[in-house]
């Protein structure tokens, strides 16, 4: 993966966003994809930002933010310096993209979209172009709710961008791209590369009573697979109701687990890394579990927020339990998430696996 230290190399731009939306309606059209999130207008701003800082292949890898961050003004510098420079600063986050826009002298204007719609960017568009052979998640190691960068756009796909390419040269490019891409086996390539058993590193999890999953590569999985075979010990009858994965966020056996619950689940819901049940009939318990390796822990603010989506369910907020799970108490995430833990939740440590930590008012009689 690039560096931010580094120079990458950079492709020649169309004249304006909306002339990649005109693009990606030849490429990837309602007709053939069957979705309107391949060509719509955030589709577009995903891919406009993609190609603006050259997230090709194994460079530069963006994340919903750096789509949601872009304004017009920004959009209008086009130097390589200026484009790899506002590539770094919103690495760093959005005071970076603001420090960028001072240091170039440039008026920001209004952002593309509000912070709030990074879900719906990346759950609607970025998935249906993964689903479509356009997008690339080169991390998979990393947890669904990780903020670090992992989208870059397929190589083939980027070439058919070139504003080289016209007339009757771009539709034989297109028809070439697509014969590979969207035929069914084509598209079948592109569901493998999101299929965790293909990949040797991929964590094999025994559910408590439910067979064996298994997850991407990475800490994150290693989190869950402890909570699922040690924590779930702690529990009277464990069952797990789903684990969320990139690009996966209910798996489809969990999704009919949960409809027969009648739980509905909403894919652009912010839901946990894992829901977990005790069925015991005198406890009667959700647990809401985050794998934090690279931040995701339960705050008050997301407490609130699942509390809202369990009432909808007709959970009983005094049945909810919140559990942000991490490696190690020394694990430099544990250190800078436990000052932010939400009242009355808890915290769990995969190497010691017997304990459980409280965070909650104190009470004295």
């Amino acid at each position: 993966m690039t560096q931010s230290t580094e120079d990458w190399p950079l492709p020649a731009l169309l004249e304006s966003r909306k002339a990649y939306q005109e693009r990606l309606n030849l490429i990837l059209p309602h007709g053939i994809t069957g979705v309107t999130a391949t060509a719509n207008p955030a589709a577009s701003a995903i891919v406009f930002v993609a190609m603006y800082v050259g997230a090709i292949g194994n460079n530069a890898p963006i994340r919903p933010s750096t789509v949601t961050w872009m304004s017009d003004a920004v959009a209008e510098r086009r130097t390589d310096t200026e484009r790899r420079d506002y590539y770094r600063a919103a690495m760093r986050g959005e005071k970076g993209v603001v420090s960028f826009c001072e240091g170039a002298e440039v008026e920001r204007g209004k952002i593309w979209y509000a912070n709030n719609s990074r879900e719906p960017v990346r759950d609607e568009s970025i998935d249906a172009l993964i689903d479509n052979g356009a997008v690339l998640n080169i991390r998979t190691d990393l947890s669904t709710n990780s903020p670090l960068a992992r989208y870059t756009l397929d190589d083939g796909f980027a070439a058919l961008l070139s504003p080289d390419l016209a007339g009757d040269e771009l539709h034989a490019a297109i028809t070439r791209w697509s014969t590979t891409h969207l035929s069914p086996t084509g598209r079948r390539r592109a569901q493998l590369r999101r299929d965790p058993s293909l990949n040797s590193e991929s964590v094999p999890v025994n559910l408590p009573g439910a067979g064996v999953r298994t997850l991407h590569p990475g800490a994150s999985s290693w989190i869950l697979k402890g909570v699922a075979e040690e924590f779930s010990n702690r529990l009277r009858e464990p069952n797990v109701l789903f684990i969320s994965q990139p690009g996966e966020k209910v798996n489809l056996l969990d999704g009919r687990a949960l409809e027969a619950m009648g739980i509905s689940v909403d894919q652009a819901n912010l839901l946990p890394d894992c829901l977990m049940a005790d069925l015991d009939d005198e406890r009667d318990e959700v647990w809401f579990i985050e794998a934090v390796f690279s931040g995701g822990e339960i705050t008050n603010e997301r407490k609130q927020s699942l509390l809202a989506w369990a009432d909808l369910q007709g959970l009983s907020a005094e049945k909810c339990r919140f559990l942000s799970a991490f490696e190690s108490r020394t694990h430099a995430e544990a250190r800078r998430a436990l000052p932010t833990l939400a009242d009355g939740s808890f915290a769990w440590f995969s190497d010691e696996p017997e304990y459980l930590l409280t965070w909650d008012s104190v009470g004295f009689a």
